[in-house]
C-alpha cells in the first residue's frame, strides 16, 4: 500500500492544490474539514472526506486512522465567534498533535506563516508562533513551512482586489509594504516533496516567490492584467484603522485591525526565497495573465 496522507483543512484554497498534487504522486488522501459536504468535488479515486474540527478535536481520530503522514493546513484570517486565532492555531494544533500520537503518525507537516512571532501587535502572527512552539516540542518527525502571501485562482489575496477593482476607486492600506507572493502550486509541491523525506525533518522552511513587490505594485500589475484603469488610493494607517473598525460589523470584513498590524511590516524573506530542494518558484508577474483569464 502506498503512502497515506491526512490533509487537515484540506478543503481550502491550499488544500485543494495539495489534493491534486498528492493524486499525481499516487498518495491516498483523507481530507479532514468542518464541512465535507462543501468539498464533494474532491471525491476522486483514493480521496475520502471526514468531518473534523480541530478547535475541539472532534473527528480527528477517525480522520487520522491508518494515515502515515498528517498535514495541518488550518489557519484563520478573520476571527468569528469560537473560531478565533488562539482556539484554532494553538489549541487546534495541540489537538492535532495529540491525535497524531494516538494514531501512531510517523510524520507531521505544519503550515505556519511568514512573520510568525515577528509582529507583537498581531494575534494572528503571535498565535502562529505559539503553534510552531507546540510543534517543535512534540515527539513526531515534524517540518514547518512559513509561506509569504499565497496567490492563485480562488485565493483570498488577488481575488479580493479583483472584486474591488469593479469600483472606480480602489482604496488600499499599506501600499508601500513589501511582499514576496508565492504561487499555491509551489507551496503544495514543497509539502508533497517533504512527504517521506527524512532530510526535511526538524526544519523550518520559508517559502516566497523570486520577486519582491510593494502592495501598490501588485495592485497595479493586477489592474493591467485585467485591462482596467482605476484610481488607487493608499489609505494612511490611522484612516485604515477607522475603516477596519467599521468593517467589524460585516460578516466577511475586507479589512481588520489585525491585518493592519501585519501590513505595517514587510512580508519578505532574507536570503534565498525558496529552498532549492523544492524546485523553482513561479514569478507573479508571469502568472497574472493566466490567473486573470476568464
Amino acid at each position: 500500500m502506498g503512502t497515506r496522507i491526512c490533509l487537515i483543512g484540506g478543503s481550502g484554497f491550499v488544500g485543494r492544490a495539495m489534493v491534486r498534487q498528492a493524486a499525481r504522486h499516487g498518495y491516498a488522501v483523507t481530507v479532514a474539514c468542518r464541512h465535507p459536504e462543501r468539498a464533494r468535488d474532491l471525491l476522486v479515486e483514493d480521496v475520502r472526506l471526514v468531518r473534523a474540527d480541530i478547535a475541539d478535536g472532534r473527528g480527528l481520530d477517525e480522520a487520522l486512522a491508518d494515515a502515515d503522514v498528517a498535514i495541518n493546513l488550518v489557519g484563520l484570517l478573520v476571527e468569528r465567534g469560537r473560531q478565533n486565532f488562539a482556539t484554532v492555531h494553538v489549541r487546534g494544533t495541540e489537538h492535532v498533535l495529540a491525535a497524531c500520537k494516538r494514531a501512531g503518525i510517523t510524520q507531521y507537516l505544519h503550515m505556519s506563516a511568514l512573520g510568525a512571532g515577528r509582529v507583537p501587535a498581531s494575534r494572528y502572527a503571535t498565535t502562529k508562533a505559539e503553534a510552531e512552539a507546540r510543534v517543535r516540542q512534540c515527539e513526531l518527525a515534524w517540518t514547518i513551512f512559513r509561506p509569504s502571501v499565497i496567490y492563485g485562482r480562488g485565493d483570498s489575496f488577488l481575488d479580493r482586489f479583483r472584486a474591488m477593482s469593479r469600483l472606480p476607486v480602489l482604496p488600499i492600506a499599506g501600499g508601500d509594504t513589501r511582499f514576496q507572493p508565492v504561487w499555491v502550486d509551489d507551496v503544495a509541491r514543497a509539502f508533497m516533496l517533504a512527504v517521506g523525506n527524512r532530510h526535511a525533518n526538524g526544519h523550518t522552511y520559508e517559502l516566497g516567490g523570486p520577486e519582491v513587490y510593494t502592495l501598490r505594485q501588485i495592485v497595479a500589475m493586477l489592474l493591467a492584467a485585467l485591462g482596467r484603469k482605476r484610481l488607487v488610493i493608499n489609505l494612511p494607517f490611522p484612516v485604515a484603522a477607522v475603516v477596519a473598525a467599521l468593517c467589524r460589523l460585516l460578516p466577511n470584513p475586507p479589512l481588520t485591525g489585525d491585518q493592519i498590524a501585519l501590513l505595517r511590516r514587510d512580508n519578505t524573506i532574507e536570503g534565498d526565497p525558496f529552498p532549492a530542494m523544492f524546485g523553482t518558484p513561479a514569478v507573479l508577474e508571469a502568472m497574472l495573465p493566466t490567473l486573470t483569464a476568464p
